[in-house]
């Protein structure tokens, strides 16, 4: 028997209270008999509320030892507890600590004779008012056995009083409040009852009130204040949420992660307790949700990636309703066992004073969570009690929990913590915050799913005018439009930029492009006339049109591709890149000043990383991802074994995922120069000989038609007149490039579609075929959409046969070069846009 505990002060008064109620509700039953029932249900009904950890087994056995011969008859206690857990953990430590107590259990001793003052009877609401096997055996009488309720009778018959202790009585007061209720009150009626709870939940305890018809006429309530400094509960709870750093998140499985940080957080409490010279085995408690049906194994999947972290697997545990381990309350003082995995159906059921850390990463916590689950934590073991209050690491217990929607942001986290803290603020009244690596998110922000294409409506009526212009000049938008109502407008211009993005992605490669009606076929209008080809200008009979590499020759590309950008990229740097750090912060919840930092080591998830690193090598329709990685691989692979680097595959794979996603306009590059030198080129579909537009088009002279083309917004035509009135001999000839017709010349970009630059020039003296430059007209130089993705993909290629595009802008009536800036990583103004620069190839 282990050596009997003298009482904490508050544990004293809170004994000398509850025994003052009995002896006072004794006193009422002697004096009036008659009204047994009114007395017991008005008076009768006491409620301990004490924090867990603070000894409320040890107070309530002490209670029932001293009323041993103190009140006028003897009494016989029962008492109900919440698990069959629960159950076995009471009845240990009332033997242990309580030896005027005798303790029996009513399913195998139902003997009345022999009966005696403070018999305890140990049970669940289950064993006796349940409709299961086990508790109809204990209500039917047999040859050996009287039945639980005639057993009772017999007590009252010898002049027994009944006392009935219910504890943990916010969860005995659930599901089965109604059927709890009935027996209490229909089959024991007891003279006296106790009950017990660290934090009431007050929606059950009315609810047993209410359909037991009994009233709680006493309350004796123990501040947490006094159980700290009596050195039984921890000063603080500090609550962990991660948080990644920014462009890491998505690589590291969160649970994983969460995992190593209460590692991590358990280690440096481990480490302390040597320091101070304790022999202490600290504990890490991690709770799993229950398995659905046809999912994995939760209690595997986490014993998995413990392993995978360093723990050692002998070293875990694990204990839950499906897989019981026999010896499971040993566990809890088992120095050899370092985590131990449960569920929370067993949560209530046990005592672990050498627990400090707690991972939860079950999906849903609510009340209960707080209640009972973080409770395991708050108590201090006897061995640490000489230093309590001295050692701020191992003075509070720590609760890290994971969520993948908690880390879209602070305010998600916020929200959980709150909770959470709802649930846990009767338990601790010192609550911090860990908080993982970046704290940049502000509250409310959130990652949105991209959605798709979806064209912004029109800013004002200028911007409306250009578009539905543009619109109609490539036949995708009816001429009529623009007499109908802004609304109708606004509709078809959403409608043909929609389809002109459609259009515009080659899903199915290179497929023969549409001709364009007021090109090719002549208008039925009376009002449109024939404007013929200026073969006097020197314009060429065909555009050389850049076509896709030869789909039989896509394995060289790939292998081009591959072998460029492991030339170009870091990816060798990235072979052992399998950690990422993160820090810890320890931080009030509603505070933001951080007062302690603890450096983390992540690891990396090769899935997690596969499965970000997709979409970085799914831009182009006309490449097959999984070959370009395996060609990736494969060239990877030759430059490790030439370097004398050590490898595996999965290294490999990774580093090549990881490069991907870090790297990726030098995969784009590599795209672009590998796909240049397989490119096609391909003159066969001749420039038409007539252009097709309405009569009296205004008359340009270097026009490749000789007109300004009908299908140019205002910008385009702008600069069609200043190309036209050049002066200095450069501009022999232009040519409105119109986008996906035929004819057309156009570029292929990495991404596998296609550009096609506003305008054809003759340039006098520039060294490329036909001596073509290519121009691109921006009407939104200084706007937001010059910067878009694909203008950035655009800016950036040069055509095979006519190399470098031109582009510019306006900006207060002047034309404006523009040139991409690497470092920027954004287009920007070169300098004043000069026709004579266009002989340059560069």
């Amino acid at each position: 028997m282990s050596e009997r505990l003298s009482l904490a002060a508050y544990q004293t008064r809170a004994a000398d209270a509850l025994s003052g109620v009995i002896r006072q509700v004794a006193e009422l039953h002697d004096r009036d008999p008659a009204h047994r029932q009114t007395i017991a249900l008005k008076s009768g009904v006491t409620l301990l509320q004490s924090p867990t950890g603070s000894g409320k087994t040890l107070v309530l056995g002490r209670v029932l030892e001293g009323l041993r011969g103190a009140l006028s008859r003897p009494v016989v206690w029962l008492w109900f507890a919440p698990y069959s857990g629960l159950v076995t953990q009471t009845r240990e430590a009332l033997v242990s600590q309580c030896g005027g107590l005798r303790v029996r259990d009513v399913a195998t001793d139902r003997e009345p004779n022999g009966t005696r003052d403070g018999d305890v009877f140990i049970q669940t609401w289950a064993t006796v008012a349940a409709s299961n096997k086990d508790a109809r055996k204990v209500r039917r009488t047999s040859e050996t056995a009287l039945s639980f309720d005639d057993l009772i009778a017999s007590w009252r018959d010898a002049g027994f009083f009944v006392g009935v202790v219910i504890d943990e009585a916010h969860l005995n007061f659930g599901a089965s409040a109604k059927v709890a209720a009935g027996f209490y009150l229909d089959h024991i009626q007891p003279d006296f009852t106790i009950l017990a709870t660290a934090t009431p939940s007050d929606e059950k305890l009315d609810a047993f009130e209410q359909k037991a018809g009994i009233e709680v006429a006493s309350r004796y309530v123990v501040p947490r204040a006094e159980v700290v400094e009596a050195g039984l509960n921890k000063v603080g709870l500090k609550l962990g949420v991660i948080r990644f750093r920014e462009g890491d998140r998505d690589l590291i499985d969160h649970e994983q992660a969460t995992l190593q940080a209460g590692w991590t957080q358990h280690c440096r409490v481990r480490e302390r307790l040597k320091e101070h010279g304790l022999a202490v085995s600290p504990l890490m408690l991690v709770q799993v949700e229950d398995q659905a049906k046809g999912a994995e194994d939760p209690v595997k999947r986490v014993r998995d990636k413990l392993v995978e972290i360093g723990v050692d697997d002998a070293a875990i545990a694990t204990h839950t309703s499906g897989q019981p381990d026999p010896d499971f309350h040993s566990l809890a003082y088992d120095p050899d066992i370092h985590v131990l995995i449960f569920k929370v159906a067993v949560a209530t059921g046990f005592d672990a004073p050498r627990a400090w850390t707690l991972v939860s990463v079950r999906p849903n916590r609510g009340r209960d969570f707080g209640m009972q689950i973080v409770g395991r934590i708050m108590r201090v073991h006897p061995s640490v009690r000489p230093i309590h209050g001295q050692d701020a690491l191992l003075d509070s217990g720590y609760v890290l929990l994971t969520d993948p929607d908690m880390q879209m942001g602070l305010q998600a986290a916020v929200d959980e913590l709150k909770a959470v803290r709802e649930s846990i603020e009767l338990i601790t009244d010192s609550l911090d915050v860990y908080e993982f690596g970046n704290a940049d998110k502000l509250p409310g922000v959130s990652e949105a799913r991209v959605p798709a294409f979806t064209p912004r409506p029109p800013e004002d009526q200028a911007d409306r005018q250009m578009r539905l212009t543009h619109l109609i000049e490539q036949g995708l938008v009816a001429s009529d439009v623009q007499g109908r109502p802004v609304a109708d407008q606004d509709r078809a211009i959403v409608l043909g930029e929609t389809l002109q993005h459609m259009s515009d992605t080659p899903l199915f490669g290179d497929l023969p492009e549409r001709e364009k009606p007021a090109t090719n076929i002549k208008s039925s209008k009376p009002s449109s006339r024939s404007y013929p080809l200026r073969k006097d200008l020197g314009v060429p009979k065909a555009l050389l049109r850049e076509l896709p590499p030869d789909p039989m020759k896509l394995n060289d590309l790939v292998q081009d591709i591959a072998r460029e950008f492991c030339r170009s990229s870091d990816v060798t740097g990235l072979l052992q890149r399998k950690l990422t750090n993160a820090h810890l912060d320890l931080r009030d919840l509603f505070a933001a000043e951080v007062r302690e930092t603890v450096d983390l080591r992540l690891r990396l998830s090769n899935a997690r990383v596969a499965e970000k690193a997709q979409l970085a090598f799914n831009f182009n329709d006309a490449i097959d991802p999984r070959a370009l990685k395996r060609a990736l691989v494969e060239e990877l692979q030759k430059i490790v074994y030439e370097r004398g680097i050590e490898a595996d595959e999965r290294d490999l794979r990774r580093a090549i995922d990881l490069a991907g996603m870090k790297e990726p306009d030098k995969l784009k590059e590599a795209i672009k120069t590998a796909q240049a030198r397989n490119v096609l080129t391909d003159a066969n579909e001749p420039v038409p000989e007539q252009y097709f537009g309405p009569e009296g088009l205004s008359q340009a002279e270097k026009s490749a038609y000789g007109v300004f083309p009908q299908e140019m917004n205002k910008e385009e035509r702008d600069f069609a007149s200043f190309l036209d009135a050049d002066q200095t001999g450069t501009v022999k000839w232009w040519l409105r490039n119109v986008e996906n017709t035929r004819w057309a010349t156009r570029l292929m970009l990495p991404s596998g579609h296609r550009f096609f630059p506003d305008f054809v020039v003759g340039v006098s003296g520039r060294t490329t075929p036909d001596a073509i430059a290519l121009i691109e007209i921006k009407d939104d130089g200084e706007t937001g959409r010059l910067q878009s993705d694909r203008n950035v993909e655009k800016i950036r290629v040069q055509h095979r046969e006519y190399r470098n595009v031109f582009w510019t802008y306006r900006s207060d009536g002047t034309w404006i070069r523009a040139r991409y800036a690497e470092g920027l990583h954004k287009i920007v103004p070169n300098d004043r846009f000069d026709v004579k620069e266009l002989v340059y190839l560069g």
